[in-house]
C-alpha cells in the first residue's frame, strides 16, 4: 500500500481519500485525538503516529493508602493484663514424654490452645498425630483461681490421666495430658497460695 503525505506532514491512503482526511475539515478530531472517519464502504487505513507522547516525568512515589482502621483491631486483652499491666505466667504444661520431652509450655490467663499450628500457644509441631489448630485448650480462670482442660475440634482423642477427655475437666497439679504421640504434665503456678493482682 503506497501511502502519500500532505504539506502538513499526515500520511493517508490515496485509494481511499482524495486529499488528506485529517486536514480537511478534521482538524479539530485530531486535536482532540479522534481519528477521521473513512469515506462510506472504505476501511481505516493503520497510520503511523504523527508524534509520541513522552513519558510523564519522574517524581516522588506515592504514599500508600493507610490501612483500613477498625474499632475492634486490637487483641483481646486477659483480665490479669488488665488489671497488672502485663500477661504473666500462671503455670506450664510440661512435655513429659514424645518429641518434645523436657520442653515446657507457658500458660496465660484464659485460653491456651493447643496443635501443630505455630499460631497455637502450646505448640506441637513435630507430632503430627496432633491436629494443626484447636486439638485441645488449657484454660486458667482467674476468678474462681482454677485451670481446666477440654477437648478441642481435633480428630484424635485427648486423655487426661488416661481417661478420654470428652469434656471440660479441672486440672490438679502434676496432671497428665495425653495428645498423639506427647505427654504433658500440668504445673500450677496461680491458685489459692498466689495471685498475679494480689503481688
Amino acid at each position: 500500500m503506497d501511502m502519500k503525505r500532505c504539506p502538513n506532514g499526515h500520511y493517508y491512503d490515496p485509494s481511499l481519500y482524495q486529499d488528506c482526511p485529517y486536514c480537511r475539515g478534521a482538524s479539530a478530531n485530531v486535536n482532540l485525538g479522534v481519528p477521521p472517519q473513512p469515506q462510506p464502504g472504505a476501511t481505516m487505513p493503520v497510520r503511523p503516529m504523527d508524534r509520541v507522547t513522552p513519558p510523564p516525568a519522574p517524581g516522588p512515589a506515592p504514599s500508600p493508602a493507610p490501612a483500613p482502621s477498625f474499632g475492634d483491631a486490637q487483641k483481646t486483652v486477659a483480665v490479669i493484663q488488665q488489671k497488672t499491666g502485663i500477661n504473666p505466667v500462671v503455670g506450664w504444661m510440661v512435655c513429659v514424654d514424645g518429641l518434645d520431652k523436657g520442653k515446657d509450655f507457658r500458660l496465660q490467663d484464659g485460653n491456651n490452645f493447643i496443635g501443630r499450628s505455630r499460631k497455637m500457644d502450646i505448640c506441637l509441631e513435630s507430632d503430627e498425630a496432633v491436629s494443626r489448630e484447636n486439638q485441645g485448650v488449657i484454660s486458667y480462670d482467674s476468678r474462681h483461681k482454677a485451670f481446666y482442660a477440654a477437648p478441642g475440634t481435633g480428630q484424635n482423642l485427648m486423655y487426661l490421666n488416661g481417661e478420654p477427655l470428652l469434656m471440660i475437666h479441672e486440672l490438679k497439679p502434676y496432671d497428665r495430658l495425653e495428645l498423639g504421640s506427647t505427654t504433658l504434665m500440668f504445673m500450677p503456678l496461680c491458685g489459692e497460695e498466689f495471685q498475679w493482682e494480689k503481688e
